[in-house]
């Protein structure tokens, strides 16, 4: 008996992904080149490729190879996730050199505008966690592509007009301190901001997968909810708390302070309305019935999208 899943889906999906990568082939064929006149010392350059090679092991291995746990979803859970990297690094390199106030006729590709585009790519393998199971590739494809968009724009923003900073962070506690690490400045802070984070998570984790199912009609296959969004605005309400610590510990001026919180709290109200209109907007369009998202029945299987002769039968 043959596998109970049509044959169509195989054979569409990769026909579309190899003609979007085409695409980009062709894109990077006449718009990108190599940096060739970069005068940056050796040892710069290595420290730059130091944080370059820890967040790809992190972006490929950690998040690439987070969802074994689906017994029988893993290999569309690691092979979609490498395959969500690697296309939104290309696209992210193509926005980032797009969107730069220097750009003239070609995106020149270096080493530190790799490292941006996996960490804006980070950011899809974060979302995607949250939809695993319940969607085919070409739907996630699609939420790639808006997601690093909307990111690498956002990131611009921030870095041109808002000057607040932009650090890497992985799981609850990292998301907490990540964007206000550079300020603190004692030990006991760092302490009780990643207990606050651990507790949000653990308390996220027993509380929030009832709630999102039974009241809202959402899910959340891997805990994106309370492992990064919670924690992510955890940290970005102590950015702002810890630049009112600021007034009455430091000698800065009461005017400069009041301008990094003006900036605080519109990067952290940005963020948060930028991605529930992006979430909202992508979720929808994910849903239309063109996309042909797998039914109920077939959540979490990995028959829809791969070839098991020794399991041709079903489970």
């Amino acid at each position: 008996m043959g596998s109970k899943y049509p044959p169509s889906m195989r054979r569409c999906l990769p026909l579309w992904t190899l003609m979007l990568e085409a695409a980009l082939v062709v894109i990077f064929f006449f718009f990108t080149s190599y940096d060739t006149l970069s005068q940056d010392p050796p040892k710069q350059l290595m420290r730059t490729f130091r944080v370059f090679q820890d967040v790809t092991i992190v972006a490929a291995l950690g998040f690439g190879f987070l969802n074994l746990s689906l017994r029988r979803y893993g290999w569309s859970s690691v092979a979609f996730n490498l395959f969500l990297l690697a296309l939104g690094v290309q696209w992210a390199v193509l926005m980032d050199g797009f969107l730069d106030q220097h750009f003239q006729n070609k995106v020149v590709i270096k080493l530190s505008r790799i490292k941006l585009a996996t960490m804006s790519a980070m950011s899809v393998l974060i979302s995607v966690g949250a939809v695993l199971g319940k969607t085919n590739l070409l739907q996630l494809t699609l939420m790639a592509l808006v997601e690093v968009t909307v990111f690498v724009t956002m990131m611009m923003i921030d870095r041109h007009y808002l000057n607040t900073h932009i650090h890497n962070a992985v799981l609850a506690g990292g998301v907490a301190v990540g964007t206000s690490c550079h300020l603190i400045t004692s030990p006991w802070l760092a302490m009780v901001l990643g207990f606050m984070a651990g507790l949000i998570s653990i308390g996220g984790a027993l509380c929030l997968p009832g709630y999102f199912n039974q009241v809202l009609g959402t899910h959340d296959t891997c805990g994106v909810h309370y492992t990064f969004g919670l924690p992510g605005l955890l940290g970005g309400i102590t950015y702002i708390l810890l630049i009112i610590y600021e007034v009455n510990w430091t000698t800065k001026s009461i005017s400069r302070i009041d301008i990094q919180l003006f900036f605080g709290a519109g990067t952290l109200s940005l963020a948060m309305a930028s991605g529930l209109i992006t979430g909202v907007l992508t979720g929808l369009i994910l849903s239309l019935k063109i996309f042909k998202a797998p039914p109920a029945a077939k959540h979490f299987d990995d028959q829809a999208f791969w070839e098991f002769p020794h399991l041709a039968t079903g489970f």
